[in-house]
């Protein structure tokens, strides 16, 4: 499923790099261009957020 977004224009699809923003990847990472649009998507959806395991992983360490 690709996330939809009301923006100015009306409904619209995320762009895969949107939603690799959502996800915390910095602007220079990219996909090689070999990689069809909906594995670009499946790989956004599927990742982690960085900053949010690192917050995580803060509080787990002082509450141990």
């Amino acid at each position: 499923n690709v996330p939809l977004i009301l923006d100015d224009l009306g409904i619209r699809k995320l762009t895969p790099r949107e939603c690799l923003n959502f996800q915390g990847f910095p602007n220079s990472f990219k996909f090689p261009e070999t990689v069809p649009q909906s594995q670009r998507y499946k790989q956004a959806g599927n990742a982690v957020t960085v900053s949010l395991i690192s917050k995580v992983a803060k509080i787990i360490s002082k509450s141990i």
